[in-house]
């Protein structure tokens, strides 16, 4: 199952329709996005950030997946 991110100019699109009070529903359809995805970013706009804000965040908490570096002790490095 592959999963497709948000990217910045859709960020946008969304920002300029929750701001003209479209409904989730029709956003997702214009978008060909779910209902859930556009859901959560209303959410986050609802609290009054941005999309930028929004990205800022993403970029944040990708930063912290993926595997941790090794720690070797003193004996092995």
């Amino acid at each position: 199952m592959t999963y497709t991110h948000l990217t910045t100019d859709e960020l946008v699109i969304i920002e300029s329709y929750f701001k003209m009070n479209q409904s989730v529903a029709k956003t997702a359809h214009c978008l060909n996005r779910s209902r859930q995805t556009i859901h959560k970013v209303y959410l986050f706009f609802k609290q009054g950030k941005s999309a930028l804000e929004y990205y800022q965040q993403y970029k944040k908490n990708k930063s912290n997946c993926g595997r941790r570096p090794l720690v070797l002790p003193e004996e092995q490095s």
